[in-house]
């Protein structure tokens, strides 16, 4: 759409140009009788205003307009930079917000995992003291008990060695005051004991 525009652009120019040729042949002949001074209201002030838009025509269509593309080229290509580091800016400040919140979760994990060592290292100290105490009641518990069982047989032994002891002095002293027939007695009735427990 902008070429049909610049081609009917030429085109007038250029029939401005045609039309204006006779022209100025016919201002150079009306330059002859030109009267002077500052501004003369003549056919040569036409003939300037013409040639004014000639010249601002040729302006337009090679410097103006290619310097106003130019220019709209280079707007856009800042425009394009600056969203080029808008973005850019964002997605630093978009980084660097999740490297902070990586950083933050980072340090909470960290203190967490602590406090959870902490919690687990206490636990375990709990329980190895639990464990110790339950050691140290068990082996008091069964130091006790063998303790009793070894009382228990001193003192069935110590029974049994009293009774020997007390049969051997009663059997000596049995000896030498029984006599014959007494021992016999006596045997006849251990056996009889013997046969009704039986």
């Amino acid at each position: 759409m902008g070429r049909v525009r610049t081609s009917g652009l030429g085109s007038g120019v250029l029939s401005l140009l045609l039309a204006a040729v006779p022209q100025v042949s016919w201002a150079a002949a009306a330059e002859k009788e030109h009267a002077p001074g500052i501004v003369n209201l003549d056919i040569t002030l036409l003939l300037q205003a013409i040639n004014f838009l000639i010249l601002a025509g040729i302006l337009y269509k090679f410097l103006f307009k290619p310097l106003s593309t130019f220019m709209e080229k280079r707007a856009e290509g800042i425009r394009h930079s600056l969203e080029e580091a808008k973005r850019a800016r964002d997605e630093v400040v978009r980084a660097r917000g999740e490297y902070e919140e990586s950083l933050r979760a980072a340090r909470q994990e960290a203190v967490a995992l602590r406090q959870q060592m902490d919690r687990e290292m206490s636990e375990e100290r709990e329980r190895l003291v639990q464990q110790s105490r339950e050691e140290a009641h068990r082996m008091i518990t069964q130091a006790r008990s063998e303790i009793e069982q070894e009382v228990r047989r001193a003192k069935t032994e110590l029974r049994g060695e009293a009774v020997h002891l007390s049969l051997t002095a009663a059997e000596r002293l049995l000896r030498r005051s029984l006599t014959e027939a007494d021992h016999r007695r006596l045997a006849e009735q251990t056996i009889q004991e013997l046969g009704g427990t039986s």
